[in-house]
């Protein structure tokens, strides 16, 4: 595998970070990290200030530059919680059915926060849920979900990342993009390693990714969102 420069690391971390804002993961917002980027495309601190015109804004540029040219065939998020229908009110309460510990948050955008959900509720493999974040766009409807776990051990970070590729890959097939080796021992060979597949559509983009962080050391995310204008 062809060998990866410091600075091209450190491009796949700002990327990674970028396209946790342009999910529009309010949460990263806060953090010391964000605020270079934040300054930079006008959006000061703090940004329980930002309007929802901003987020879209932001989200819609970042789109522009992940759209595919065809419709997805399907577009997988997680059980139960399908794009452009479930609503702000059912995830309220699959949260309450569920007894999961969510918070409504507002940032420009609705969101609904989740800690430590057990994945089987979700359907998907390996660890608890650090976050899960649930996005709505102006309808009320889902537009973005955000599964991240962090701090894996090598067993963790292995099942969470080929649980959420094969589910990927058995509803869509190849992926548009797909580099990084995922497995634990070259994550952890030095911080900011990175992996990822991507899937990109007119209106559906999918995004795994494995990193060795600093802070968090191993995680896996995954995200899924509406691509449609």
């Amino acid at each position: 595998m062809m060998a990866i420069s410091r600075k091209a690391k450190k491009g796949l971390y700002i990327g990674s970070a970028v396209l946790i804002l342009l999910t529009a993961i309010v949460g990263w917002m806060h953090t010391k990290a964000a605020r270079p980027f934040l300054a930079a495309i006008g959006v000061h601190c703090p940004v329980d200030e930002v309007k929802s015109s901003e987020v879209a804004a932001i989200r819609e540029k970042g789109l522009n530059g992940l759209r595919g040219n065809l419709p997805a065939p399907a577009r997988p998020t997680v059980n139960g919680m399908p794009l452009e229908s479930f609503s702000e009110a059912d995830a309220q309460k699959w949260a309450a059915d569920k007894h999961v510990n969510c918070e409504a948050v507002v940032h420009g955008m609705r969101y609904l926060r989740c800690r430590g959900v057990d994945g089987k509720m979700l359907g998907v493999a390996g660890p608890s849920i650090s976050e899960l974040w649930l996005s709505f766009g102006e309808t009320g409807k889902l537009i973005g979900v955000d599964i991240y776990r962090r701090g894996l051990d090598a067993q963790g970070e292995t099942i969470a990342w080929s649980d959420a590729v094969e589910r990927l890959k058995t509803r869509l097939g190849e992926p548009a993009v797909n580099f990084g080796d995922a497995s634990p021992t070259a994550l952890s060979a030095t911080d900011y390693q990175t992996a990822r597949v991507q899937y990109r559509y007119t209106d559906y983009v999918a995004t795994v990714t494995a990193v060795k962080l600093p802070y968090a050391g191993l995680a896996v995310r995954e995200q899924y969102m509406s691509a449609k204008s």
